[in-house]
C-alpha cells in the first residue's frame, strides 16, 4: 500500500482486534446466558455491556501496545493485574487496601462490572440510569484511548525512538 496515513494503519489493524474481541465477548456473554443459565433480567443489555467493554479494553491494550511498544505491553499487564485486585471482582472493595479503594473509580473494569450487574439484576426506577452512566464512563476511557492512539501516537513514537537511541548510546543494552 502506498501513501497510507498513520491513522489509517491504526484503525485498519484495530479492526482485526476489534472483531476478535467482539467474538470473544459474544461467546462469553452468550455462554453465561445459555450454557451456564444465569438469571438475567435484561439479556440484551448484558450482551451489550460485554460488547462495549470489549471495544474499550481491546482499544486500550491496542493503543498502549502500538504507541509504547514493549513498555505499553508491560503497562497493559500491570493494568490488568491492578484491575483484577482493585475493582471488587474478587472481594468487596471496602476490604481492599487504601490504594485499591483510591483507584477503584478510575479503572474501566469497575464500570463494566457495574453495568453487567445492572443488566443481571434489573434496571429499575431511580437507578435506571446507572447502567447507561456506567457505559458512558466506559466511553470516556475509549475516547481517551482513541486520542492517545490517533492524535498523540506520532509524538509518543518519536519520544520512544529518542529514548531507545539514548539507551543504545549507553551500551547497556
Amino acid at each position: 500500500l502506498k501513501n497510507v496515513q498513520l491513522h489509517q494503519m491504526y484503525l485498519g489493524r484495530y479492526l482485526i482486534f476489534l472483531i476478535v474481541g467482539l467474538l470473544q465477548s459474544s461467546l462469553i456473554c452468550l455462554g453465561d446466558l445459555f450454557y451456564l443459565g444465569i438469571q438475567c433480567k435484561h439479556p440484551f443489555l448484558f450482551v451489550l455491556a460485554g460488547w462495549i467493554s470489549s471495544i474499550v479494553y481491546v482499544n486500550i491494550i491496542y493503543t498502549l501496545t502500538v504507541s509504547f511498544g514493549d513498555i505499553g505491553k508491560a503497562i497493559s499487564v500491570v493494568l490488568l493485574v491492578v484491575q483484577v485486585a482493585g475493582t471488587g471482582g474478587t472481594f468487596p472493595i471496602e476490604v481492599a487496601p487504601g490504594f485499591f479503594r483510591a483507584v477503584y473509580p478510575l479503572l474501566p473494569f469497575t464500570h463494566s462490572m457495574a453495568a453487567m450487574r445492572e443488566a443481571v439484576g434489573g434496571v429499575y426506577g431511580v437507578y435506571g440510569m446507572d447502567y447507561w452512566m456506567d457505559l458512558g464512563k466506559l466511553g470516556v476511557f475509549l475516547i481517551v484511548s482513541l486520542v492517545v492512539g490517533l492524535v498523540l501516537r506520532r509524538p509518543i513514537i518519536r519520544m520512544n525512538d529518542e529514548f531507545t537511541e539514548k539507551l543504545e548510546e549507553t551500551k547497556l543494552i
